[in-house]
């Protein structure tokens, strides 16, 4: 007999590898006591893996999926078994999508839905339309017309339940809800729900992915708005047709199954589903803090709420007694509410649409935290200029909007994070007025709480089962330029490189704070005409840290890619090994990888390097936590080899021999500093803690920090340098020494890794 869908419990939050840690309460910073400076020491603890969700593509087997998918559905347009095959490896491919993300699912108390919506309406006014309407039988306590599934009666058929549930719902909408045509139930298991995938370069693109739930609730209203115009939907013939319902302009997703499809095996892929339609709600309504979705079958529902912790879900084992009759009323109710809040969209952005039902021009609201001032400042764009495609992690969204009193565009980020977390804006308050650091002009610390909403009071009681609290927050800093991806030239680019890791030094020397996500993506030009120490901006301190609160910490976290190889030994440690926690040169490593990347994937300007080199294909394949481990054999035999590697071998041919030369020497550093600190951790007695002090001496530090930044130095003068011989023609004369031929630098940049490993005695 099926029984009622079971939720697996666990927590979606909790990270991949955790154990007690050490904590070193004695250090202190070294800016204000000596000169020795140990924010961190070896320990032994297993590391805890945070990865930062980042903007990339899908790996090469999902993406693969896709295109086939796509060329599937639109292959068989009019066979319809094939079809059908087609848009269920479609649905397979989708699920699989989003499986990580629902791999733990909350369970919902029994009973929660009887706290649930319970001020949108009375007692009294629900039963006496029970006691009235045609549609349910009071004295026998039953939705008229739905059979029980285990009577002897003839089994309803998928098509009949839909039709009566249909009635049931939008009677009741039309009875409670007062809100005429801005909400109404639409019937859509026939009508192509398009996806917004994060790799899609057109509409067309998009329009391969699309989902079909039962019954969908239209909405109108300042956070909906119709699809987007022209959406293919034959792209092979190029045919078009207006969409009038999308994930753009729905409040919920619905859907019907008869109970004796109900099984324990199709639990995981209802979860899944559901998840697939709570992520393109996330992506194309932007402004979403949660979503909640449902399932009927002819004796219960289960209900899903879905935000930033992950996925919650509750069972109400059924809908017709008469409390479970006020609950379902309830629940229709709630979700096609007029009151947006209750829907589980963030009021304090709001839009404007036209009588043709698109978004025209919007507003966003800040209640400044130190000023206690509220600002309206106006959006430059409907539409945000980042979004994350993704339901857990941080839930980003930035906005770009006017400041009408400085005339000047600003960048407002919307997030999450963690109880216990640093705020993103407390970093940011001590970066103020440090060059090469985004700058705050004001911020909401405590926006949202995931354990505001309701389904929160039903979780388990054991804190190891349930969601952890997240808190959402605003913050609203300068806006600046574009990505490292458009650079203009050689020499801008490493001059933005520069700054930023010159921004880094400032950040960690002046305030006390470690960055942790040294990240291509996490680095911007700065402001047009910006003068040198701006010119390069580095951003996104939402996983910044205080010196003295990493110590004795073995988390790991950052984008995967950049990853120094000390984080991911800590990722492979086990329960007897020795850790060493993130300090500044695991952030110097990130920054060598991010630099080499860039000279690898580019050819120039806006043009990718083709072919792209294998190394470049398989640094690309390490996004996720599965790939931890290939990920650091990769960089061992890159860094650690006896045999130093070439870095220059893979850089496209439109880089001069001074950024070369740079490559080298950057290489090298980062080479000798990784195998110091490997050494260290493996080290055998008590000279281990000399060393990792000196590395966090001030000298030290400040040593490194210089060195590196005089490997960009070296290399932006030389390329101005031949930029000035161009413009005034050459030079004659001796060549001052700035201008000795490169080619020997990186000659003599090759020599430097061999003597590393011949001056340094292992302990």
């Amino acid at each position: 007999m099926p029984t009622r869908r079971p939720v697996i419990p666990g927590d979606q939050n909790q990270p991949l590898l955790q154990s007690p840690v050490v904590y070193n309460e004695g250090r202190d910073k070294w800016a204000t006591k000596g000169d020795s400076h140990s924010p961190t020491f070896r320990f032994n603890a297993r590391a805890v893996l945070k990865d930062k969700q980042q903007p990339v593509e899908l790996d090469s087997a999902l993406k693969q999926g896709l295109v086939e998918a796509r060329a599937s559905v639109l292959e068989y347009p009019n066979d319809g078994d094939k079809k059908e095959a087609a848009a269920e490896a479609m649905l397979e491919l989708q699920r699989e999508m989003v499986a990580d993300e629902v791999s733990k699912v909350f369970n919902i108390k029994q009973g929660f839905y009887t706290g649930l919506y319970l001020d949108l309406v009375e007692d009294e006014e629900i039963d006496a339309f029970l006691q009235t309407s045609p549609l349910y039988n009071w004295k026998a306590k039953r939705w008229t017309g739905i059979l029980h599934p285990l009577s002897d009666s003839p089994p309803f058929t998928k098509s009949e339940l839909t039709d009566r549930l249909y009635t049931i719902i939008s009677t009741v909408m039309e009875k409670f809800g007062n809100c005429g045509t801005s909400r109404q139930l639409k019937t859509t298991h026939h009508t192509k729900l398009f996806h917004e995938m994060a790799d899609s370069e057109s509409a067309a693109e998009s329009s391969s992915h699309y989902s079909s739930p039962s019954f969908v609730i239209v909405a109108e209203g300042s956070s909906f708005e119709l699809p987007p115009k022209n959406q293919p939907v034959n792209p092979r013939d190029g045919e078009c047709e207006p969409q009038l319902i999308g994930f753009t302009n729905i409040t919920t997703c619905i859907d019907v199954t008869r109970y004796a499809e109900l099984s324990d095996d199709n639990s995981s892929e209802e979860n899944e589903m559901h998840a697939v339609y709570a992520q393109q709600i996330f992506v194309q309504q932007p402004n979403r803090r949660f979503v909640r979705t449902i399932s009927i079958d002819e004796m219960g529902v289960d209900f899903f709420h879905i935000d930033r912790s992950g996925l919650h879900r509750g069972s109400m084992n059924s809908y017709h007694s008469r409390g479970g009759a006020r609950s379902f009323i309830r629940m229709v109710i709630g979700l096609s509410s007029l009151d947006e809040e209750i829907l589980g969209l963030d009021t304090s952005i709001r839009w404007k649409v036209d009588a043709a039902g698109r978004k025209t021009r919007g507003t966003l609201t800040v209640k400044d935290d130190e000023t206690k001032k509220t600002t309206r400042y106006n959006l430059t764009s409907v539409q945000p200029v980042f979004k994350q495609y993704c339901i857990g992690n941080r839930g980003t969204v930035c906005w770009s909007v006017r400041d009408r009193t400085k005339k000047q565009n600003m960048i407002v980020k919307d997030s999450w994070r963690t109880n216990g977390a640093t705020p993103e804006h407390e970093s940011l308050k001590k970066a103020r007025g440090l060059e090469g650091v985004a700058q705050i002009v004001s911020y909401e610390a405590d926006q949202a709480q995931t354990k505001d909403f309701v389904t929160m009071m039903h979780l388990p009681d054991d804190p190891t089962g349930g969601a952890g609290n997240l808190i959402q927050s605003r913050v609203v800093m300068e806006q600046y330029g574009r990505h490292l991806g458009y650079f203009e030239s050689e020499k801008q680019l490493l001059c933005a490189l520069r700054d930023a890791i010159a921004a880094h030094r400032g950040l960690y020397t002046k305030g006390d704070t470690l960055h942790r996500d040294m990240a291509r993506s996490n680095i911007l030009f700065g402001k047009p005409g910006a003068l040198p120490g701006n010119q390069g901006i580095l951003i996104d301190l939402d996983l910044a840290e205080r010196i003295s609160k990493v110590a004795g910490k073995a988390a790991v976290v950052g984008h995967l890619q950049y990853l120094s190889i000390s984080m991911l030994l800590n990722v492979a440690a086990s329960g007897d090994d020795d850790t060493l926690a993130h300090d500044y040169l695991d952030d110097m490593e990130s920054s060598f990888y991010v630099t080499a990347a860039l000279t690898y994937e580019y050819n120039g300007p806006k043009k990718l390097q083709d072919p792209s080199p294998e190394i470049l294909n398989k640094w690309l394949e390490f996004q996720d936590a599965t790939t931890c481990r290939e990920n650091l054999e990769f960089k061992k035999r890159l860094m650690l080899s006896e045999r130093p590697a070439d870095p220059t071998q893979h850089m496209a041919p439109y880089w001069s021999d001074a950024t070369r030369v740079l490559l080298q020497r950057f290489y090298n550093f980062t080479r000798e500093m990784a195998q110091e600190k490997v050494e260290i951790r493996e080290c055998q007695n008590d000279t281990w803690r000399a060393r990792l002090d000196k590395l966090y001496s001030k000298s030290d530090v400040f040593r490194n920090y210089d060195t590196v930044l005089g490997f960009f130095d070296e290399a932006i003068s030389k390329i101005s340098k031949s930029e000035n011989k161009k413009t005034r023609g050459p030079t004659v004369g001796k060549k001052r020494v700035a201008e000795e031929d490169p080619v020997e630098d990186l000659n003599e940049a090759k020599e430097k890794p061999r003597q590393l490993r011949t001056r340094r005695q292992r302990t």
